[in-house]
């Protein structure tokens, strides 16, 4: 079987075997742009011309060791043939370590030589709601106080219109602002979330829903939302601190159903979830049972695996990772 890098021509194919839009060839060309992934590997494995496999592997630099490490993120579980091809390409960027985060579920045997359990990056438990079905049976998977509010915001005059135009993005820049500042979660960046609009807009692979009060020009809240391959996906939302009673966000992911279903989604993921139910005192609890409100079904995912290239380096990397994040969240609340 031949290996080599997949071409810009054939990107089509590349999509139409990548599980997870982070596979995507645009993810890869909104990271390269977005600046914070130095370089970007798309691997494929070929039956004479026919791509029958491929892994697009990215490479960042390690805050304050100025070494490169290798990620994998979404993926299928590669062979051991495959992994050993991987590896030779991390090992000739430089890369002190692969981390891979495969789209296998939790408790797939994983029988790959030198992987360890590892930090995730992407959640590893999410839900994820069936678009086949129709409205009606969604609705009634949905638990009663969820339908009860859709009504309320329909009731109360709410409206969700899908936008494309830069002031409704900047305007969903910040609420999604605002919102980290409110909940104390680490938010992307502003030039992140503009470059991704920029990359994957045009590709038609990211939508903006925004919801209004009555006679109100300025949204109550907002969701940016991802379609690939079939999948809707929910990363990121944001809502004011007034007018909560209308209750702007259970319509707004109803209506995304809707979106999903127009588009030929077959499923809505809601990207994060927890494994199991936290308990009222944890910060994300509301959002757990706000998520759990829509029905749906739990999936886990296998988590991460690290693949140490460079011990003594993997080691300092980790460290790093330890100092890396609260300064990350730092900088986030005081809008550095």
């Amino acid at each position: 079987m031949l290996v080599r890098e997949v071409s810009e021509t054939e990107k089509e194919e590349f999509n139409k075997l990548a599980l997870h839009i982070t596979q995507s060839w645009q993810w890869g060309s909104f990271r390269l742009q977005e600046g914070s992934v130095v370089n970007v590997s798309r691997l494929g494995f070929f039956d004479g011309a026919q791509l029958c496999r491929a892994y697009q592997i990215f490479f960042h630099r390690v805050p304050y060791l100025n070494k490169l490490i290798a990620y994998l993120p979404r993926s299928p579980l590669p062979a051991n043939e495959d992994l050993a091809a991987i590896t030779k390409i991390c090992r000739d960027h430089g890369a002190i370590y692969l981390k891979l985060e495969p789209e296998i579920p939790a408790g797939t045997p994983i029988n790959l030589f030198g992987l360890r359990p590892a930090k995730p990056i992407l959640p590893p438990h999410t839900l994820q709601i069936d678009l086949t079905m129709s409205r009606e049976d969604i609705l009634a998977g949905m638990r009663e106080k969820t339908r009860y509010n859709i009504k309320v915001a329909t009731k109360n005059g709410v409206t969700v219109a899908q936008k494309d135009d830069p002031e409704s993005l900047e305007a969903f820049i910040k609420l999604h602002n605002d919102t980290q500042l409110r909940q104390g979660f680490y938010a992307k960046s502003d030039g992140y979330l503009q470059k991704l609009w920029g990359v994957l807009h045009p590709a038609k692979m990211v939508y903006l829903l925004c919801a209004y009060a009555p006679n109100e020009t300025e949204p109550l809240a907002a969701l940016m939302l991802f379609y690939f391959n079939s999948v809707l996906y929910f990363p990121y939302g944001g809502w004011a601190a007034k007018k909560r009673e209308l209750m702007p966000n259970n319509l707004l992911h109803f209506e995304a159903i809707k979106l999903g279903q127009n588009l030929g989604a077959k499923t809505y993921d809601l990207w994060s979830s927890y494994k199991e139910k936290p308990l009222p005192s944890d910060p994300w609890y509301g959002t757990y049972v706000f998520k759990k409100g829509f029905g749906g079904k739990e999936v886990d995912f296998a988590g991460a695996f690290d693949l140490p290239l460079n011990q003594p380096m993997y080691l300092a990397a980790q460290w790093a990772d330890k100092v890396r994040w609260p300064v990350l969240k730092f900088k986030r609340l005081l809008r550095i």
